[in-house]
C-alpha cells in the first residue's frame, strides 16, 4: 500500500510510488490508485518508479496496473522502473514472462539510473557457497565405468 497519503514523491523530473506489506488482490486498490494519480499528475514525458523493497508478499494482481502504467509511460516516451528484491515478486515477473519488461532495480537511485540488480546479488550467501561445494572440480569429469565380470 503506498505511503504518504498515496501521493507519489517527485524525484528530479520521475515519480516515485512506493508500496509495503503485502499485494493482493484484496491489498492491491491502493498501489493502482498512486498509479494513476501519477500517470494523470504529470502530462508529457513519464518516467515512473514503483518501489517495492518494503513489498513482503506479491501475487499477479500487480501485472494488470503495472502493465498499463508501462504502456502508458512507452506511450509517453517515458519508462516504468521497479525496485524490488522480493523472491515472491522475482516468481510473478518470471513466471508470466515479464521479467524483460520488469527487471529489479536495487534502489531508486540505481532504477534513476538505469542500473538494474544483478541476478547473483539476490541469491543468498549460503546457496552460492552450496552450489560451489556440490560442483565437481572443472578436472573431474565422471566417466562411465562398464562392470567386467570376473568369474
Amino acid at each position: 500500500m503506498p505511503t504518504q497519503d498515496e501521493a507519489p514523491a517527485l524525484f528530479e523530473e520521475c515519480r516515485i510510488v512506493r508500496a509495503h506489506g503485502v499485494l493482493d488482490t484484496r491489498t492491491v486498490a491502493p498501489l493502482v490508485r498512486a498509479l494513476a494519480a501519477a500517470r494523470a499528475a504529470r502530462p508529457g514525458r513519464l518516467l515512473l518508479i514503483v518501489d517495492l523493497s518494503e513489498v513482503t508478499f506479491t501475487d499477479c494482481s500487480i501485472l494488470t496496473p503495472l502493465c498499463e502504467a508501462w504502456s502508458d509511460c512507452r506511450a509517453r516516451g517515458g519508462w516504468i522502473r521497479i525496485v524490488y528484491d522480493n523472491h515472491t515478486t522475482d516468481l510473478v515477473f518470471r513466471h508470466t514472462g515479464l521479467l524483460d519488461r520488469f527487471p529489479a532495480y536495487p534502489n531508486a537511485q540505481d532504477a534513476w539510473e538505469g542500473r538494474t540488480a544483478d541476478a547473483a546479488l539476490h541469491l543468498p550467501a549460503s546457496a552460492i557457497l552450496a552450489a560451489e561445494a556440490h560442483r565437481p572440480a572443472e578436472d573431474v569429469v565422471p566417466r562411465r565405468t562398464t562392470r567386467q565380470d570376473t568369474s
